[in-house]
Parts: C-alpha cells; sequence; structure tokens
C-alpha cells in the first residue's frame, strides 16, 4: 500500500487524503536532568512528549507557470451594483470585477432602493460581502455604492511563496499531561502572513517608491490561474533587491507583509486576509488545513500511515488531533503549486 497522510474534519468519520510527495511523523520526549551527587554520568528522566506531522500537498492539475499574482489598480466608483445571498445574512457582490472594495471610501449598502447600511454588521473589503446584523430582516433586492480596485499584474514574477503560519501556544497543565499520558497541549496563536516574490526586475513598477511611501496595497494570489481558489489580504513591502551580473538579466527580489487595518478607525472590516473556493480542484484536505488555519481550529485530526492504512502489523501509523502551525505555498514557472503543511499535535498519540 502507498504511504498516506490523511486529515478527518468530523471526528473520524470521514478522512480525506493529503495529495503529497511525502511526510514525516516526528516525535521529542524531553529530558529531565536528575543527575545526584556521587554520581559519574549524566542521568536523564523523560519528561513531556512533543510530537507532529509534516506534509507537501500539490495543487494537482496545474503547472506552476499558470499561477497569476495581482495587486489593486485604481479605486473606481460604481453605483446601484447587485448583491446576491451567499448564506445567511451575507450577501456578496455578482460582477466578480468589481469585488475588491476601496475601504477609504463611503460603502452604501441599499435593501429594496432604502439606505440600509445601518444595519450592516461587517464588511468584507477583499471579497466584496456585506453581513446584516442578525436581527434584520432582508427585503430585497440588495445593492451598493462603493469603490472598487481592478486588478493589475504586480511587478514580474517567476516564483512565489505565500508563508502562512501560526504560533503554538503550550496550553498544557497538570491535570492535562497527567490525562493525556504526558503529551503536551497546544492551540493557535498569533498568525503571520508574507509574500515573497523573485522574479525580473521592472522598472514600472517602481516598487522602491511605493516601499518608501509606506502605501498599503491588496494583493491576489490565484495559484490555478482560473479564480478557483484566490488569496487576497492587505499588505506593505518589507524589501526590495536588485542583483544581476553583466549583460544578465537584472533579478528582483520583493518581500511584503501583512497588514492589520486599524479596528479603532475601521470597525468593519471583517478579516485581512482570507481565501475563497469556488468550484476548486484543490483537494478537500488542503482546503480543511487552511480553514483550519484561518478559523484558529484545533479539533481537526490527523492519521500518519506508512503504509496507507491501519491496522497494519505491528502497528505503524500514528493518529492525533492537531493545529495548523504552517501551510504555506510556492511556485515557480518550472515547479508545481505545492502546500507544505507543518500539523503541530496536542495531546495524546494513538497508533493506527
Amino acid at each position: 500500500m502507498a504511504k498516506k497522510l490523511r486529515i478527518s474534519t468530523d471526528g473520524g468519520s470521514t478522512w480525506l487524503d493529503l495529495p503529497g510527495s511525502e511526510a514525516s511523523l516526528n516525535l521529542n520526549g524531553e529530558q529531565i536532568d536528575d543527575t545526584v551527587l556521587g554520581q559519574t554520568f549524566q542521568s536523564n528522566e523523560a519528561g513531556l512528549i512533543n510530537w507532529g506531522a509534516s506534509a507537501n500537498g500539490i495543487f494537482k492539475g496545474f503547472a506552476g507557470y499558470v499561477a497569476e499574482l495581482m495587486q489593486q489598480g485604481s479605486s473606481t466608483a460604481t453605483t446601484g451594483e447587485s448583491m446576491t445571498q451567499e448564506s445567511g445574512q451575507i450577501y456578496a457582490i455578482d460582477d466578480s470585477t468589481r469585488e475588491i472594495w476601496d475601504r477609504s471610501q463611503t460603502v452604501t449598502v441599499y435593501d429594496n432602493a432604502v439606505d440600509a447600511t445601518a444595519n450592516v454588521a461587517e464588511i468584507d473589503y477583499l471579497f466584496g460581502r456585506v453581513t446584516f446584523d442578525t436581527g434584520y430582516s432582508v427585503t430585497g433586492p440588495v445593492t451598493v455604492d462603493v469603490n472598487y480596485y481592478p486588478l493589475t499584474t504586480i511587478a514580474r514574477p517567476n516564483s512565489y511563496t505565500l508563508t502562512m503560519s501560526a504560533d503554538p501556544k503550550d496550553e498544557s497543565d497538570f491535570a492535562a499531561v497527567q490525562a493525556n499520558s504526558g503529551y503536551r497541549v497546544f492551540s493557535p496563536g498569533l498568525r503571520t502572513v508574507s509574500l515573497e516574490l523573485g522574479g525580473i526586475f521592472d522598472d514600472n513598477e517602481d516598487a522602491k517608491a511605493v516601499l518608501v511611501a509606506r502605501s498599503e496595497i491588496i494583493v491576489q494570489i490565484d495559484p490555478a490561474g482560473d479564480g478557483s481558489s484566490i488569496a487576497r489580504g492587505f499588505f506593505k513591502y518589507g524589501t526590495v533587491g536588485q542583483s544581476g551580473a553583466v549583460g544578465a538579466v537584472e533579478d528582483e527580489t520583493l518581500n511584503l507583509y501583512l497588514v492589520v487595518p486599524n479596528e479603532t478607525t475601521n470597525p468593519q472590516v471583517e478579516t485581512p486576509f482570507n481565501w475563497r473556493h469556488t468550484n476548486t480542484t484543490l483537494s478537500p484536505a488542503i482546503q480543511a488545513l487552511l480553514t483550519s488555519w484561518l478559523s484558529e481550529l484545533n479539533t481537526y485530526d490527523f492519521q500518519y500511515l506508512p503504509q496507507g492504512t491501519p491496522g497494519q502489523s505491528p502497528l505503524d501509523g500514528a493518529q492525533g488531533n492537531f493545529m495548523v502551525s504552517d501551510v504555506s505555498l510556492s511556485g515557480g514557472l518550472d515547479a508545481m503549486n505545492v502546500f507544505q503543511a507543518e500539523l503541530q499535535a496536542t495531546g495524546g498519540l494513538t497508533e493506527v
């Protein structure tokens, strides 16, 4: 049987195979020095165990060269844009080319031609959505007056790495580790997003000026190039670098870092970074990892199966609960779009 690493979002009833080419399992038993007077060799006692798994996940069906990396264009006003109910109290703009909104400009939402902006609880500026207050009954039709950003290409990249990580918070205490046979317990902490672009220097881009101006930009990453799975966020340039040999193409490296809008002055910003999947062929297991990281869930389970199925004799697989500490994505002209997942196990290990 072929090796597998798989994910369950429902407590083990259904398992989703991660489409990776490699995976590893790591257990680290902490060593506690208990050397006493009179001994001439250091002695150690086994302490708590920290464990987890690593694996890659390939976005199959799309070579890396199809990836599109875009940034916002010039803010453009539009009125009377129709919106459709997405789910519950959430309504999304119908025109997908006008769904990235300028948060520095007023957004006015109408319900049956009446200004209902006061009844809007949240605005998703990255994906053109509004969420009405729970107690508000929408009559319809819903329309919006807004300033939107068309998209333009960003620089001339030929490789990229989108880093999405989370710091594990150690939640271990006496009761927890005594109940799980001495395994550390973690929960998701502060999340970090950054983007590195490598490519050909573009003097029309003038990234240095954008860096010096400390300008905020919205960036879109579309690994399949068809809009089926896209990530967007608010970024600023961190570093801009150039290099090259005599007579060769001038290379450029751009590093961008996520910016979290000031909630004091903009309390309706829903999220500074998000993914959206629409009729996508991206593996459900990878989607589950992205959802876990975005929502800070640590209630999913994983199985590491060297022989592809549980129940081998002797038991050589492992199962446990996890939090996503990293689910970064990279791609390039001569490579696939590949996610790299780091699953920090929380609590005990079960052999399967």
